[in-house]
């Protein structure tokens, strides 16, 4: 409760400061967000590709997200933005039907990043394995807007990490992978992968855990939520 209010208050401070205003709006409803369960909390789940690794020196080259209300995912929210960084796309992104000539017709990452704040504003993050995105995310905030944000987010792949060891489940390397855990869920595998696609997987696992962990009920979020 404490770091939620601490999270609020650094929000609500940011936003008065703030020059960009759709950053702005994002960070002050951020800080009047009240989480409940998961049928009554607006979601947004996102994804991010990037050409590498290093927040300082690589780029996002993709950004895909869904919205998830009442408890379901938005028929006709989904986005896929492909970004023009400047850079090559780097050895990992063909796996995801990524190409230079491609990113070239790509949006600005300014304007990619305009969407996607205003599509999260008064929203919980849904990431699976938020900190490299959250992290790539923070720095271009702050090369756009000199602001680093406060986001309020549900990881599943930390949720379900704590649920296996709270079962004392072993976890071995690349258990946690997306594709792995929904496997365990019965969730279809999907043959493409981009950010869009991605988003939407890890909104359907996380509404496949919340089912899981709470049967015929809507999951309190509380203490599934990790403040950035």
């Amino acid at each position: 409760m404490l770091q939620r209010w601490k999270h609020g208050r650094r929000c609500r401070k940011l936003a008065k400061s703030c020059p960009q205003p759709v950053l702005g709006e994002y960070l002050a409803a951020c800080g009047a967000l009240q989480v409940g369960h998961i049928a009554n909390t607006p979601l947004i789940s996102v994804d991010l590709e990037l050409n590498g690794q290093d927040k300082k020196s690589d780029r996002i080259i993709a950004i895909g997200w869904t919205l998830i209300d009442s408890g379901r995912i938005r028929i006709g929210s989904h986005r896929h933005l492909q970004i023009n960084s400047g850079q090559a796309v780097g050895p990992s992104p063909p796996m995801h039907e990524l190409l230079d000539n491609e990113m070239a017709g790509g949006a600005d990452l300014e304007a990619g990043l305009e969407a996607l704040f205003s599509a999260a504003r008064g929203r919980v993050w849904v990431f699976h394995h938020a900190g490299l995105d959250i992290g790539f995310l923070k720095e271009a905030c702050q090369a756009w807007a000199g602001t680093i944000p406060g986001f309020i987010v549900l990881d599943t792949l930390r949720i379900e990490y704590r649920l296996r060891k709270r079962r004392e489940v072993p976890v071995k390397h690349g258990d946690l992978q997306l594709g792995k855990i929904r496997n365990t869920y019965g969730l279809p595998r999907y043959s493409a992968h981009n950010a869009m696609t991605d988003a939407l997987a890890a909104a359907e696992l996380m509404l496949a855990i919340a089912a899981h962990m709470e049967p015929g009920r809507p999951l309190e979020l509380g203490t599934h939520l990790k403040f950035f």
